[in-house]
């Protein structure tokens, strides 16, 4: 069975598709369906309730928060679960991604990480790519003014730059980045895979410097980034080890 790592926008499309294709599947999703916020959306949207996907003897749903959770999952603590390749379509940042990688590396079992395409730049734009959460101490200088997104990493950001101005909002807007005297940001720290087209617009035409994160995953790894292409990989695994329906 493919286990999907759900907790955004992308893993809710993708297993929609994947139970119109009869593949089996578990969806590990981060919190309840009806808990919170979803980390995913850029303005905090709401989490869309798993009644919203199609539910078919295909898809099977388990709460997976954390890596202790996978873990417990992957040995069997938890009641178990045949698993024979994941699809981690997790938020950039994702706690469980690392030890995911990890498992499937030990256990040679397939791995996929599924993200929304990121943006590309355009002449102009001053956009500074950084990996690791710990890049942003040297590239950011104390004493700068820095605005970020709430998210799963924004409190860890705020923890990092010390010395630095750290304002932390709902959603970053094109009105919050245009030159407002001493409010006026230096940086914006986005997530490569969330980020606002007009926003960083916005940041081009002001000259206004842009930490673009990636999640800090294995260049190794197999990657996709459009949505029906993840549907063939999952389509593929499941035809190779019989789980389809």
């Amino acid at each position: 069975m493919i286990l999907l790592l759900g907790g955004t926008r992308e893993a809710r499309n993708l297993a929609q598709h994947m139970a119109e294709a009869g593949v089996r599947f578990l969806v590990g999703d981060l919190a309840l369906p009806s808990g919170g916020p979803s980390v995913d959306g850029p303005a905090g949207e709401p989490q869309v309730e798993q009644s919203a996907i199609h539910m078919s003897d295909a898809m099977q749903t388990r709460i997976i928060p954390d890596s202790e959770a996978l873990l417990e999952l992957f040995d069997g603590s938890d009641g178990g679960a045949d698993i024979t390749a994941v699809i981690d379509a997790g938020p950039a940042f994702d706690s469980r991604t690392a030890p995911c990688v990890a498992l499937c590396q030990s256990l040679n079992l397939p791995y996929l990480r599924y993200e929304r395409a990121g943006l590309r730049s355009q002449p102009g734009d001053a956009w500074h790519h950084v990996k690791g959460l710990e890049s942003l101490v040297d590239l950011i200088p104390v004493g700068a003014r820095v605005l970020c997104e709430v998210g799963p990493v924004a409190a860890q950001i705020e923890t990092l730059l010390q010395g630095r101005c750290v304002t932390i909002v709902p959603a970053i807007s094109s009105a919050q980045i245009v030159p407002t005297g001493t409010d006026t940001p230096d940086w914006i720290v986005v997530l490569r895979a969330t980020a606002q087209r007009h926003c960083l617009d916005t940041a081009r035409h002001t000259s206004l410097q842009v930490a673009m994160l990636s999640a800090p995953v294995d260049g190794t790894v197999e990657r996709r980034e459009h949505l029906l292409d993840a549907l063939e990989w999952a389509e593929a695994q499941a035809m190779a080890s019989g789980e389809v329906i």
